[in-house]
């Protein structure tokens, strides 16, 4: 009989725990990537996008930095949309800014206006990891209007397989083969962009080649400086979900699932 009570609780407690799992799993945010089946013009033009999955950044909930310093999301939001092809990821982003492109150079690079591109090329990792694993990467994405300087942040990885920090310097475009376009809009500015998946490997990491199905973890930051010059001290940043530690924990970033 007692052995029979032990293994009621032992089975109640394993019921919990997935419930637990299951629970946190369904609380991910998921977006979609939408493959490219016919060449898209990288002009700023989202017209030939599927927009049916937007990343909707522009809520009090999702300021990661200098939240008091906010003004809204009619002055900092954005809608981004992500697709995909065997060979590119594409980036589209609706960006609502009240300072348009606020750049200045010798400011590090998460204090004038950007992107941060959080995403994994490997979608067999363990999705509840806590630490960077070495396929997981974060692009910056500067919107100067002019340079377009970009980087990588590996400090954070532990092995990297020769997979090194570059242009976080500034005055850099450390990519192979992006493009990017941009039209003005009444509220800020669309972007556009195509960025190869080679840019995420090396010769001791394998190119990621997405298939219908895969899914990976993914997030996005908007950077908005109000006044990109020495001394700026408040630059808001706001996140499609988590909070400042997705910069150390893939486990807080979303999902990305490929599809049709």
């Amino acid at each position: 009989m007692r052995r029979l009570s032990v293994l009621s609780m032992f089975l109640a407690l394993v019921q919990v725990f997935g419930l637990a799992v299951s629970a946190q799993a369904s609380d991910t945010p998921t977006a979609y990537a939408y493959e490219v089946k016919s060449p898209i013009a990288i002009d700023g033009d989202l017209s030939e996008w599927n927009l049916s999955s937007p990343i909707v950044i522009n809520d009090i909930s999702q300021v990661i930095r200098d939240a008091a310093r906010w003004e809204g999301p009619d002055v900092t939001s954005c809608i981004v949309y992500v697709m995909w092809d065997k060979d590119n990821l594409y980036l589209g982003v609706d960006v609502t800014e009240g300072t348009r492109f606020d750049v200045s150079g010798g400011l590090p690079m998460d204090q004038v206006d950007n992107f941060m591109v959080y995403i994994s090329t490997d979608p067999t990792l363990d999705p509840n990891r806590t630490s960077y694993d070495t396929r997981d990467f974060l692009l910056y994405l500067i919107t100067d209007n002019y340079w377009w300087d970009t980087a990588f942040d590996r400090s954070m990885v532990e092995k990297r397989e020769r997979f090194s920090s570059a242009g976080l310097e500034g005055g850099e475009d450390v990519l192979q083969g992006y493009e990017k376009a941009v039209q003005i809009t009444g509220k800020g500015f669309v972007y556009e962009a195509v960025i190869p998946w080679a840019n995420f490997s090396n010769n001791r990491i394998p190119v990621y080649t997405p298939k219908v199905g895969d899914t990976i973890k993914f997030d996005f930051v908007l950077t908005d400086s109000p006044m990109a010059c020495p001394g700026t001290e408040y630059v808001p940043q706001l996140a499609w979900t988590g909070d400042s530690r997705i910069n150390q924990n893939p486990s807080l970033w979303g999902n990305l699932v490929f599809a049709e």
